[in-house]
């Protein structure tokens, strides 16, 4: 069997046979730096740099595409370094449903327990979160298949913009959490006298982009994010929706000001779930606490 290829590899045995040492990529360069710096040789074109991986964007650090359901043209660069948290625990991909990165899922309606949004991809991991029936969750990354442990066979999901929710615990005996869905509609219901400004960004001063009356409907274009107790969300008015524009227009609208002292300017439109047959009940104890 031929032997895999490590380039952090740094085996240096007390032997004289050399077939029996492994070096690496990287700690030969990391020679080779050392070597000119004692020669006092100009420093190459090429030098060696340190940089932390994090920040790496070459093949080296890509993790494998996606399989089934990813679009080829998709690769998977905004989520090569999604945390899987503490403590580690044992997992693989999975392919799962019609799951993609930025794809939309809505808590089933008809569960009767929370879904418990956590830290990690481990059960045992810190609670975050907790959403109800109905709720929406944007992918942030492949799922992954617990291989160990009590949570043997759950699909865990990472979602925008952290965290680590049980999309489907079937192969363990629970239910599937979590259904394909569009992304959510909002309606505006302020009717203040003024319209409603989609601006360029989060910040509050940034550019108007357009603006919204009551009754409009936009489509939230990710996650919602809170800062001094007003809900920013970025939408997308679909073409000819904004003043006959064939354009998409995208941007970002207050949702509820009401913790600031404002009024709630918009609200989900509620989405209809199709009718399905009951499940089993021996999902109902074992999952509650963990998932």
């Amino acid at each position: 069997m031929s032997p895999s290829f490590d380039s952090a590899a740094w085996a240096w045995p007390l032997s004289i046979e050399p077939e029996q040492n492994v070096y690496g990529l990287f700690p030969l360069l990391m020679c080779r730096e050392v070597i000119r710096e004692e020669l006092t040789l100009p420093p190459p074109d090429d030098r060696l740099k340190a940089v932390d991986s994090k920040h790496c964007e070459t093949q080296l650090f890509k993790p494998p595409r996606w399989e089934g359901n990813v679009d080829e043209e998709d690769d998977d660069d905004a989520c090569s370094y999604i945390s899987e948290g503490e403590p580690v625990e044992r997992n693989e991909p999975v392919a799962w449903g019609k799951s993609y990165r930025g794809g939309w899922w809505r808590v089933r309606s008809n569960l009767r327990e929370e879904l418990i949004v956590r830290s990690g991809i481990s059960l045992c991991s810190v609670e975050i979160a907790r959403s109800v029936a109905g709720d929406y969750f944007q992918q942030k990354g492949k799922p992954r298949v617990l291989t160990m442990g009590k949570g043997q066979g759950c699909i865990r999901m990472p979602i925008q913009p952290s965290g680590w929710v049980t999309a489907d615990a079937s192969r363990a005996g629970g239910p599937q959490y979590l259904i394909r869905t569009h992304a959510p509609q909002w309606r505006a219901i302020y009717d203040g006298g003024k319209d409603i400004l989609v601006r360029s960004a989060i910040e509050l001063d940034s550019e108007v982009v357009a603006s919204l009356s009551c009754g409009d409907v936009v489509e939230q274009d990710g996650p919602i994010l809170t800062t001094d107790g007003i809900c920013r969300m970025p939408v997308m008015i679909k073409s000819g929706h904004y003043n006959g524009d064939s354009r998409k227009i995208t941007g970002w609208v207050t949702t509820d000001a009401t913790d600031a002292g404002g009024p709630t300017f918009f609200k989900l439109v509620p989405e209809a779930e199709p009718n399905h047959p009951k499940r089993g009940r021996r999902d109902k104890d074992s999952f509650r606490q963990n998932v």
